[in-house]
């Protein structure tokens, strides 16, 4: 129990030291043509399931996951910011297969907050590679999130972020009655480089 109570206390003592450092990194970083990659790593949750006649499933048929994505940004202004994202998660299914989604996104982002503690709102669209037990498709998909970010160096930030996927399987002809519309919950922890 002493062990624990110590870590604990190590671990806070080492949040209080990150978070109490001189934070005026924000503005710097965020002045046009300021440029950041983020690397973030997290879980994944299936929300709910639409039919092709936008009919709510009873059930996703899916477990939880995991997801690791990669975000290029380019600053345009002070709060606006465009680039690009690669991300790859997968869930499990109850019959144990592995559905995998590997999105490729432009995005659009908003950014606020000040000195050491910043925010994002984001959008993103793409395409998205979906894998399940060896059939593929290459679909569109939608993506809105939101970031917290707190500045530990001139170069670096850390935080978390969540985002929802909008992640339509789309069929034409003879199957489209197999369309479907998923949709998903990414969260997880980010780390941010600027340049």
């Amino acid at each position: 129990m002493k062990k624990r109570l110590l870590a604990a206390g190590l671990l806070l003592y080492l949040a209080a030291l990150v978070w109490a450092q001189d934070g005026s990194y924000a503005m710097e970083n965020r002045k046009k043509g300021s440029q950041s990659i983020e690397l973030s790593p997290g879980g994944f949750l299936p929300l709910f399931v639409l039919d092709s006649t936008y009919a709510l499933y009873p059930q996703t048929n899916m477990n939880p996951g995991a997801v690791f994505g990669i975000q290029y940004r380019y600053m345009l202004s002070p709060h606006i910011a465009v680039g690009g994202s690669l991300s790859g998660s997968f869930v499990t299914t109850i019959g144990g297969r592995t559905l995998f989604l590997a999105p490729i996104c432009a995005t659009a982002s908003w950014l606020g907050g000040s000195d050491a503690l910043e925010f994002d709102l984001s959008l993103e669209a793409g395409l998205n590679i979906m894998r399940l037990s060896g059939n593929g498709l290459i679909s569109p998909i939608v993506k809105a999130g939101a970031g917290l970010s707190r500045y530990i160096s001139d170069a670096w930030s850390i935080g978390g972020r969540f985002s929802w996927w909008f992640v339509p399987e789309l069929h034409t002809g003879a199957y489209a009655n197999l369309n479907s519309y998923g949709n998903f919950l990414e969260f997880g922890i980010s780390a941010r480089y600027h340049f």
